[in-house]
């Protein structure tokens, strides 16, 4: 006898990338936070002041805007959340299930990238600051 089909609900009509189909989501959530995230940081910077931090300057929310437009053309994933760091610095942070990455992007233009796995590094690779 043939069974009663089942719609298993899948997206045809997106694009087949290396996301497995989620190219768009990914892509609108780096727009989302680029645009609504990081530009605003950039148009008021104070807004990240606390007694014990450094905001990011203009010019290191500049480079972290360059850093999520290109892993966004890149087709990384777009991360979990954006935060300030402490030392005027922007972090980029992804978790997905027992996996976590962070982007560190210091405020002389240095940045870190670490990859853990059930919490154990598996992964680092630092990028000193560009030369002047």
């Amino acid at each position: 006898m043939v069974r009663a089909v089942v719609s298993t609900g899948a997206v045809t009509e997106a694009r087949i990338t290396r996301d497995y189909g989620r190219k768009d989501e990914a892509f609108q959530r780096w727009k989302a936070l680029i645009d609504d995230q990081l530009i605003e940081w950039g148009r008021d910077p104070s807004q990240l002041e606390d007694e014990e931090t450094q905001p990011p300057s203009k010019e290191t929310i500049g480079l972290a805007i360059l850093l999520a437009r290109g892993l966004s053309l890149a087709d990384y994933p777009a991360p979990t959340r954006i935060v300030a760091d402490a030392d005027g610095g922007i972090v980029f942070e992804r978790h997905e299930g027992n996996l976590f990455e962070s982007i560190r992007l210091s405020a002389d233009g240095s940045a870190e990238y670490c990859a853990f796995i059930n919490a154990r590094m598996v992964e680092r690779e630092f990028v000193p600051p560009p030369s002047e």
